[in-house]
């Protein structure tokens, strides 16, 4: 503000401690209870450092100490122009370019000027330029509802290398009162940072409401950009709003530290168009850590709005031990930039998906390429969505070899892991080896007896032994968990599942990991395949549900019967067998027969001798009225 007389008088902003008073044309102006604003001098000896946030206790107002030399009347401007009333005072701007330590000492006048705000709340205003606050400290602490801004991102550019943060937020309280104040906020600016391991731009603990908008915090590239962790108490209603992190080795961290409680929530947080340019070696955002895995790091009910740009071998988010994503919405982006070198690292990255992962999570989570999808590990964990993942290589990266992937853990009880595979596979002519696979896997009791899964296929590619077929396999390990392998066949192009599964109560998770063929692994013993073991299976006619089972049996030939058990303790009301060898096929199947405890196929004459030459396949159930469809 100018004074009356053109520029006679320089404004040097609000009063606050720590203003260097040189010249008699210097003025602070002070804004009463009543909302007048009164610009005052200094009257006395020169140069004067101002010790208090008003005239009056600043060596007083007189003739030798402060002098009035004007007024500025909102209320009765308002009064005059409108008919309102002011209520309420104005907040005030605190300037820390007026303080004279700004340029020598950037983090002693900003704390200074910090804490005067700190009683009246209000914005403090940091001007274009570039500052470092290295050689001055740091570590700046800011107090509830006072905003910190600049002039815009890079005009207004802060340098920090030191050790520990360069601005933080927390509550230093032993009891939880409640939200500590909901204007607390850094706008407009950006904080650029080095190779410091130890370094943080920004710091958030224990607080609600803190918002962080058009902020761009850039190369911290030994550190981290954003800390967000609870100490003792939550962090709440966080916003990031127009914010780039770029060139961190960790760009956003959710954590706990130690404190008086186990608290570990980051609930009803606001991440709008937020961008993180990760490069190679670094993580995108971090999801708890594993040094204080005793309680969650999770981040509930929030809005995610995030476009992460992933380099080289990076992960685009990581979640730690008991780090978990739930019940948010929003837009989940994990890719490579057109520019980026090639993409060797993991979009989305769960070390511990019994325990970590998105829960929840309404909205669409994407990656730039279907290759990389297996990095999807336990993303979304509910029955509301159907979940799709292809597991094959696009074109033109047909693989000429067989891929096994350790696809989930399936619960000991009650639990189910159900849906739909479809392949094709390239051998050069149409649908050769290719088929569709309806598939339920599930445990209704605690031993290997319970375990006899759902499959029907429809197709030819999981009736041969070879790595041209597909297989899924089941093996218990040594503690007892049964494990779900899928064999795809070599030559897929794709090889998409559509599939679902059931969380509750004893757990099913996936995991979808490229992995060796357990079929050599001696630690694990198998409990069934699609190959050889029998299997439930059914369809829907017209009026009726046709349900049974089906096994691929072997035998040595030079006979011309052979029976297969089926278990019901029943004649069963429906069989086939198939011949699928080629000299079950020489010969030909002549009759099927059943009694209560077998089904006995009947070759045309004597199979040709040799030792498990003879395979065939063998169906067979009951049927039931199907209630949809009985007749009132």
């Amino acid at each position: 503000m100018n004074g009356q007389s053109g520029d006679l008088f320089r404004a040097r902003g609000v009063f606050r401690p720590q203003v260097h008073i040189a010249y008699e044309r210097d003025i602070l102006e002070f804004t009463a209870d009543d909302g007048i604003t009164t610009g005052y001098r200094w009257a006395g000896a020169r140069p004067h450092v101002t010790a208090a946030d008003n005239p009056a206790d600043d060596g007083g107002i007189g003739a030798a100490a402060w002098v009035a030399v004007y007024e500025a009347g909102l209320e009765g401007a308002l009064a005059a122009s409108s008919g309102v009333s002011l209520v309420g005072g104005a907040k005030p701007v605190w300037r820390v370019a007026d303080s004279e330590r700004w340029l020598a000492d950037p983090t002693a006048a900003l704390q200074s000027v910090l804490d005067s705000a700190a009683a009246k709340g209000g914005v403090v205003l940091i001007p274009a330029g570039t500052y470092s606050f290295t050689e001055s400290g740091g570590n700046i602490d800011l107090p509830p509802n006072v905003r910190i801004t600049g002039d815009g991102v890079g005009v207004t550019n802060l340098v920090w290398k030191g050790d520990g943060h360069l601005f933080r937020y927390w509550r230093n309280s032993a009891t939880w009162s409640g939200a500590v104040g909901t204007s607390h906020s850094i706008t407009d600016l950006s904080i650029n940072g080095g190779d410091n391991a130890n370094s943080i731009a920004v710091e958030v603990s224990d607080t609600y409401g803190f918002k962080l908008r058009n902020v761009s915090l850039y190369g911290f590239t030994a550190g981290d950009g954003l800390v967000l962790h609870t100490r003792n108490f939550w962090v709440e209603g966080t916003t990031l709003e127009n914010v780039s992190i770029s060139n961190c080795k960790r760009h956003i961290v959710f954590k706990r530290q130690p404190g008086t409680a186990n608290m570990g929530s980051y609930g009803y947080t606001t991440f709008r168009n937020v961008a993180l340019n990760v490069r190679d070696g670094q993580i995108g955002m971090l999801v708890g850590v594993d040094v204080y895995n005793n309680a969650l790091h999770e981040i509930y009910n929030a809005i995610l709005e995030m476009n992460i740009w992933t380099t080289g071998n990076s992960i685009g988010v990581g979640f730690g031990q008991n780090g978990i994503i739930r019940d948010s919405s929003g837009t989940f982006r994990c890719e490579t930039p057109p520019e980026g070198a090639p993409f060797t690292g993991s979009f989305i990255k769960v070390d511990y998906p019994e325990t970590s992962g998105m829960t929840n999570f309404d909205g669409p989570v994407r990656t730039s390429h279907l290759s990389n999808a297996e990095n999807w590990t336990n993303t979304w964990r509910d029955l509301r969505y159907q979940k799709l993942r292809d597991i094959g290589e696009p074109k033109p990266g047909v693989q000429n070899y067989a891929q096994w992937f350790r696809v989930c853990r399936i619960g000991t009880d009650k639990s189910l892991f159900s849906g739909r595979v479809r392949m094709t596979a390239d051998y050069g002519k149409a649908s050769y080896c290719s088929a569709s696979a309806e598939f339920a896997f599930g445990v209704r009791g605690h031993d290997a007896g319970g375990f006899k899964p759902t499959f029907t296929v429809d197709g030819d590619g999981f009736n041969g032994t070879g790595d041209g077929f597909a297989k899924f396999s089941v093996y218990a390990d040594a503690s007892g968990k049964y494990w779900l392998y899928f064999r795809r066949p070599k030559y897929t192009n794709y090889c998409v599942f559509e599939y679902t599964y059931d969380l509750y109560p004893q757990g099913t998770y996936e995991y979808w990991e490229k992995t060796a063929s357990p079929e050599s692994d001696a630690t694990l013993t198998k409990v069934w395949d699609s190959l050889s073991y029998p299997a439930q299976s059914s369809y829907i006619g017209d009026e009726v549900v046709f349900s049974g089972q089906r096994a691929i049996a072997s035998a040595n030939g030079g006979n011309i019967d052979f029976q297969v058990a089926h278990l019901l303790g029943v004649v069963p009301e429906w069989y086939t067998a198939t011949a699928l060898s080629a000299d079950a096929n020489s010969v030909g199947i002549s009759s099927v027969t059943a009694d209560a405890s077998s089904i006995t196929i009947t070759f045309k004459s004597a199979t040709p001798a040799g030792t498990g030459n003879i395979k065939f396949a063998v169906e067979w159930g009951r049927k039931q009225f199907n209630n949809r469809f009985r007749p009132s």
